[in-house]
């Protein structure tokens, strides 16, 4: 035997089993990240696919109530400020009865499409996503209805003009965003001073005594000028000016607030089991019984809002006239929008008055 025995131990080469299983688990888990990934981004595609179909379908059954509540308006309008037939608006007109249909009758119209935007807008923000970017092709002209309805803006303007003017404060070198809210701090300041709430009317203050009266004058003369940061006016001035500053915070508006609009819209909707659509406008006598009920301020405020409207002879402290012109306009605007749609279906008559009247509106002094 050979003095000594060598024996070759050779230690095995790594197996490739562990490499394959390795490679086996990340393409598993590759394969279920992947698979994971691709269902979620399905189930987000899906969902929203979803809800644009919804907003596409509450659009499109909203459409047709929304153009026939615009089309009675422009017929109504037109026959306001096309053909000149308003004498209805005055509440002294004869025969009284028929006319004070009229007028109820138009602000049903009106209401009517308050209602319809206002449940539109339920049925959205109701679905379980909503897109703003996606809102439909009248959704411009509809903002600018609901705009025409609550924003004073020429009234505060106009209150701050008059009184600068009695003041001999110069506001002329006030950008036009600076004269905006400089205007809009005015009217706050007016119904702070006169102790009067936001949606009263100031012409309240006339019911003030003479020191009141003065004293309300010299507060917001003096404030205006702090705000213009230049010397109040003389108090001999602002004296000699109390009754003509009064009569310039006294103008006459309608202002149906965007809250006030949803609480209105509200009102005049009901819900209808029988239709695709949840909601349907009340019947004209239930609205008549909530117009002479006067039971909420919106209510109250629509129900004045054209009674006395002089069309002939345009007071120019009444600035409902001019509101009825911005309604009457928008409400145009979004029928002429809706008949470039092609699931609309706007009659060439009604097109045509809503065009008459946008141009009638146009050439009506401002």
């Amino acid at each position: 035997m050979p003095s000594h025995l060598v024996i070759s131990v050779t230690q095995p080469a790594a197996s490739g089993w562990g490499t394959a299983v390795i490679a086996a688990l990340v393409g598993a888990g590759s394969a279920l990240l992947v698979t994971l990934v691709k269902d979620w981004f399905l189930e987000i595609r899906k969902e929203r696919r979803a809800v644009l179909r919804g907003e596409v379908e509450v659009y499109k059954q909203y459409l047709a109530p929304l153009c026939d509540a615009c089309e009675k308006i422009v017929w109504r309008s037109k026959e306001i400020f096309v053909d000149q037939r308003h004498a209805f608006l005055k509440t002294s007109t004869l025969p009284l009865g028929f006319n004070g249909y009229k007028r109820t009758s138009t602000l049903y119209r009106i209401a009517t499409l308050i209602g319809w935007i206002r449940g539109m807008d339920r049925e959205l923000s109701s679905l379980p996503r909503r897109n703003p970017a996606k809102s439909p092709s009248i959704a411009k002209e509809v903002n600018a209805f609901r705009k025409a309805l609550a924003e004073g803006t020429p009234v505060e303007d106009e209150r701050l003009a008059r009184l600068c003017a009695l003041w001999s404060l110069d506001i002329s070198g006030l950008s036009v965003s600076s004269r905006a809210k400089l205007a809009m701090r005015v009217e706050v300041k007016a119904h702070e001073l006169t102790g009067l709430s936001a949606a009263e009317d100031l012409a309240a203050a006339a019911s003030l005594n003479a020191v009141k009266k003065r004293k309300l004058c010299v507060q917001l003369a003096e404030f205006i000028a702090g705000e213009l940061k230049v010397v109040a006016p003389e108090p001999g001035l602002i004296e000699a000016n109390v009754a003509e500053a009064l009569d310039s915070l006294a103008f006459r508006e309608a202002l149906i607030y965007r809250d006030w609009q949803d609480a209105l819209g509200d009102a005049m909707i009901e819900l209808d089991e029988d239709s695709p659509r949840r909601f349907r406008i009340i019947g004209y006598a239930a609205f008549e019984d909530m117009i002479d009920k006067k039971a909420t301020p919106w209510m109250r405020v629509l129900a004045a809002s054209i009674d006395d409207i002089d069309l002939e002879t345009v007071d120019p402290k009444d600035f409902r006239s001019q509101q009825l012109q911005r309604l009457a306009g928008a409400s145009a605007a979004i029928l002429v929008a809706a008949s470039k749609r092609n699931d609309a279906h706007v009659s060439p008559m009604a097109l045509g008055a809503a065009t008459a009247l946008i141009k009638a509106l146009s050439d009506r002094p401002a």
